[in-house]
């Protein structure tokens, strides 16, 4: 088992809710350093065949069999009650100075959870460059202009998290320079049609959804 270590630089956190497919999470498990289990997504890995290096959360919903079962792996259990599993696994990641963290489960089964994992990341954005990963799709946060690589026709939604400005979008159907957005105003389906695309918010919390129908659609370039 590799030990929790500030050498790391990368992790993937498997979470309890609706998972993408087996190879996805194993090649995102290649292309860590670490592989974090918030809780009952120990039996999430378990089913998906991949053994976390550390379990971590108030173990509610890891089963026994599933504890037995990765007796290996390093278990952390942490009594709070006034934050989440996810959170803390990020809390986590951020005392042995990881930077770079892929989540998977994070949607799905309950939408609470969903809208929960969705929310508490801005948090530790500014510390930890968050990737959520699903089936054909990832959602980044996005703010300093950055570059993104994807197939033509790909959709890309923005959804802000608050007042957000300074919007500048190239290489979609539909760009904009300097735009504003607010909650309540999200843009759906924009489509890529030259790829790179660059995507710039100076001000606000903004979760940038990238979508596709190919389902072997290649892992977030930063990874």
């Amino acid at each position: 088992m590799k030990k929790a270590s500030a050498r790391f630089k990368s992790a993937l956190i498997i979470c309890n809710g609706e998972s993408p497919g087996r190879k996805l999470v194993q090649k995102l498990g290649r292309h860590s350093d670490l592989i974090v289990a918030a809780d009952g997504g120990a039996n999430v890995a378990r089913f998906l065949g991949i053994r976390p290096d550390v379990i971590i959360g108030d173990l509610d919903s890891i089963t026994n069999q599933t504890k037995r079962f990765f007796s290996t792996s390093q278990l952390i259990h942490v009594s709070r009650q006034d934050n989440t599993d996810l959170e803390k696994a990020l809390d986590f990641l951020g005392d042995i100075g990881i930077r770079k963290a892929a989540i998977v489960a994070a949607t799905g089964k309950r939408l609470d959870h969903t809208l929960g994992n969705l929310s508490v990341i801005w948090n530790y954005t500014s510390s930890i460059d968050i990737e959520f990963v699903g089936d054909a799709w990832y959602a980044v946060p996005v703010g300093k202009r950055r570059t993104f690589y994807a197939s033509t026709g790909t959709a890309i939604s923005l959804v802000p998290f608050g007042a957000c400005a300074g919007i500048t979008l190239r290489g979609l159907r539909y760009p904009l320079t300097n735009a504003s957005m607010k909650v309540g105003e999200i843009g759906v389906s924009n489509v890529v049609e030259k790829s790179p695309f660059t995507v710039e918010v100076k001000k606000g919390k903004m979760l940038m959804i990238v979508s596709s129908t190919n389902k072997t659609m290649e892992l977030p370039d930063s990874w």
